[in-house]
């Protein structure tokens, strides 16, 4: 099961699980940088959110690939916070084991948090993490 999740963590494809639903926009999974998403034909429940925030909004968080060598794997929809911030700046999306002692996370960031190489995710302490490159270009 580890070796798929790591996989498309690697891929930079987030899934909705059962604790993420209603969580996230799809831009926020970068499913625009992959044409996981169309902006000109469709019509689907929250169709209307999804493209204001395309032509009128600014999104402010995005989703982030992640390692680090915490020793319990984060639950989808944790949220995560900067140590100096008690306001939740992000969420858990999906998290893997690489090994025994790393692990690979998608994770919904603000801009400012994805600069942090110190994270607090869920109730564990602050973690060293770092940022790893994704397959596709954020940039729109």
């Amino acid at each position: 099961n580890d070796f798929w999740h790591l996989q498309d963590i690697r891929a930079g494809l987030g899934h909705v699980q059962t604790e993420t639903v209603a969580m996230f926009v799809p831009q926020m999974l970068n499913l625009q940088a992959i044409e996981g998403i169309s902006f000109k034909k469709g019509c689907y429940m929250g169709q209307e959110v999804v493209a204001r925030m395309k032509y009128l909004g600014k999104l402010k968080r995005k989703m982030y690939r992640l390692t680090t060598d915490a020793p319990l794997l984060p639950t989808p929809g944790a949220p995560c916070y900067l140590p100096t911030k008690k306001q939740s700046i992000g969420n858990i999306v999906q998290a893997a084991n690489a090994d025994n002692n790393h692990q690979e996370l998608l994770v919904v960031l603000t801009d400012e948090a994805s600069k942090s190489d110190t994270l607090i995710i869920g109730e564990a302490p602050e973690q060293a993490v770092k940022q790893q490159s994704l397959p596709y270009d954020t940039d729109e």
